[in-house]
């Protein structure tokens, strides 16, 4: 078609471009053909004819575009419009319910590592240090020494007490073995002295007593007599006791309390060698240096801090539970415990009796073995994963399968048998990372819709393309 010196094609004429075409100037060809020899529309137009020629042209535009649309129509199928158009059936996956009476719950807890043993070591005595044999984070093995005090002083002290000992001790021996023969001959030999001179004092006696009778002495003569007499006696009566002692030995209660004396002595040096012992500050178990406190030349007072020692295995967890949960565990379990995404095993090696004021939970100790203890460090965070079985009717389903309804409930999907989906309200009782185990109004050996549900909606019909059952 040529309109205005252009040519249209009637599938690009469209609504707005006849508009256009209806408001502009209408211009003809001035090189028409005419009768008269002289242009067809040479003279000036009216409006009204104007308009004429435009609604003549826009009706000839219609007209071929009624054709053109039917001459398309003429072409389609005849058999097209005979075929009925049926809906396009949405596939789902579905699981069929399998009842359960039962189902097995997982719950976390989490806990921090303990080291084992923790200590503060500082030493019993007073005094200065002169040797500190071990750093921080240096690893010490049981009576290993790590700090030296100045122990000069007692070790004079242990030397005059030893050498005071050595003393009583060969008095005790001398006690025991009693006197030699040699005393024992020399008593005698007194003995038999003094008897003799005790004979010469009697004959004296006896013979100023005559002469006293007679009056041919005085009487201070015979007194001297009768008194050197008497003391001649005595010093008779006392060696004899003294040869009889040394024949008999020595007595039972000297020998005894000489036996006190060395032993007094003995534990004075061994309280000596105690204090000396504490001058040297040893690792009580095996474990590392977590803190230095002091250097040396430091003069400490006892109970001083100078290390902190831990122990770091065997490691501990520690975790607060339920009371009702530390009910159903015993000492010597042993339970999978993950650290840093890591799994280790622990023994449940105590059980604090009593609850927590604040979390209302009892303290659960694990020991991990020697194995599972390398490369921790006390703080860090531990979980613990404890499975129970619980008792409640419901059925197993994928979480893809859930819809989350009102009021903290949930909905699923059921296949009915005509293919239709229906709504069913449900209680979800526990859900793990795949799945949940609920209960609500499903029957047993229903089809749930297994995923894809945020495209479906009740009264849908679905094409089922996989079923499997719930565990």
């Amino acid at each position: 078609m040529v309109l205005a010196g252009k040519h249209y094609r009637p599938s690009m004429i469209t609504k707005r471009s006849f508009k256009r075409l209806l408001r502009r100037p209408l211009q003809m060809n001035t090189n028409s053909y005419s009768p008269s020899g002289e242009s067809l529309f040479a003279r000036k137009w009216t409006k009204r004819q104007q308009w004429t020629v435009r609604l003549a042209a826009g009706g000839c535009i219609v007209a071929v575009l009624i054709a053109a649309v039917t001459l398309a129509s003429g072409y389609a199928s005849p058999t097209a419009a005979a075929i009925p158009s049926t809906p396009e059936l949405i596939p789902v996956e579905v699981v069929t319910l399998s009842p359960r009476t039962e189902y097995a719950a997982h719950r976390s807890y989490t806990g921090t590592l303990v080291a084992a043993r923790t200590s503060t070591l500082s030493f019993e005595l007073a005094g200065k240090v002169v040797h500190l044999e071990v750093d921080q984070g240096d690893a010490v093995s049981q009576g290993q020494v790590l700090a030296r005090l100045d122990d000069r002083h007692l070790a004079a002290r242990i030397q005059q007490t030893e050498a005071q000992r050595a003393q009583q001790a060969a008095i005790l021996d001398e006690l025991i073995a009693g006197p030699r023969k040699e005393q024992i001959a020399a008593a005698e030999a007194e003995v038999r002295r003094l008897t003799a001179q005790l004979k010469m004092q009697q004959a004296t006696k006896e013979r100023r007593q005559r002469l006293i009778e007679q009056n041919a002495i005085s009487q201070e003569s015979f007194d001297d007599a009768i008194f050197g007499t008497d003391a001649a006696q005595g010093q008779l009566d006392s060696a004899q006791s003294q040869l009889e002692e040394l024949k008999e030995g020595t007595r039972v209660e000297q020998i005894e309390a000489q036996k006190a004396q060395v032993a007094q002595l003995d534990a004075q040096l061994a309280d000596l060698k105690l204090e000396q012992e504490d001058t040297l500050l040893v690792a009580p178990y095996p474990g590392t240096i977590a803190q230095r406190n002091v250097d040396e030349g430091t003069v400490v007072t006892p109970g001083m801090a100078i290390y902190r020692l831990v122990q770091h295995e065997p490691i501990e967890a520690w975790f607060g539970l339920p009371p009702e949960v530390v009910g159903q565990l015993k000492k010597g379990e042993t339970f999978p415990i993950d650290v840093e995404n890591q799994t280790r095993l622990g023994t449940v090696s105590g059980i604090v009796p009593e609850l927590d004021n604040i979390t209302r939970t009892q303290t659960v100790v694990l020991t991990l073995g020697p194995e599972s203890s390398q490369r921790l460090v006390p703080s860090q965070v531990a979980r613990l994963v404890l499975e129970s079985t619980r008792n409640a009717d419901g059925f197993w389903l994928p979480n893809s399968a859930l819809l989350q309804g009102s009021r903290g409930l949930w909905s699923v999907y059921v296949v009915e048998e005509a293919g239709t989906i229906a709504r069913r309200e449900v209680e979800v009782l526990y859900s793990e990372s795949e799945r949940s185990f609920v209960r609500g109004t499903l029957l047993p050996q229903e089809q749930v819709v297994a995923s894809g549900i945020n495209r479906l909606v009740p009264g849908m019909q679905v094409q089922i393309v996989s079923a499997q059952k719930t565990p």
